[in-house]
């Protein structure tokens, strides 16, 4: 048997169990095995949800190859197994490899940095905007709730 074999850690992570958390360090990739996983943002106490994800998704594949802080954050929303990947045991692989392999990775990096910036910008305006349909309906509500006549809304009462 080969000794120079890396071998990778697995896990099986409980419902609700946050592995990955905005703004942390994060030096660990995850392959997911079985299960799913959530994530979600952070914002005034609430979690605005993102995406899920199924057995074959890698998370926090980033963490590998640069050094930055997580910008979302990640939970298993069922049991889920996991394969950890270590920033250590990757960049001995990354080492090992071809120089044209490591320009295409490079490349692929900052559009991954590109599209998860422009995924959390999306999630946020998406909660803004719930936000604001919220305060429509209840503003509805009151107006016609409290009239047996229908009148409009005002600009103010959407305001407010």
């Amino acid at each position: 048997m080969n000794k120079n074999i890396d071998v990778l850690e697995r896990s099986v992570l409980q419902p609700g169990k946050s592995f990955i958390k905005e703004g942390e360090e994060n030096i660990r990739a995850y392959v997911i095995q079985n299960g799913e996983v959530a994530s979600f943002l952070q914002k005034d106490g609430e979690k605005i949800p993102i995406a899920t994800y199924g057995p074959g998704t890698i998370i926090g594949e980033l963490g590998l190859m640069v050094d930055t802080t997580p910008k979302l954050n990640y939970e298993a929303t069922t049991t889920t197994t996991v394969i950890t990947v270590t920033r250590q045991d990757f960049q001995k692989r990354l080492a090992r490899s071809d120089k044209t392999i490591r320009t295409i990775l490079d490349h692929a990096i900052k559009k991954l940095e590109q599209y998860e910036d422009k995924e959390t910008s999306s999630a946020l305006e998406l909660s803004d905007v719930d936000k604001k349909a919220e305060k429509v309906v209840q503003a509805a509500t009151q107006a016609w709730g409290s009239s047996p006549t229908k009148r409009q809304i005002t600009q103010q009462e959407l305001e407010s």
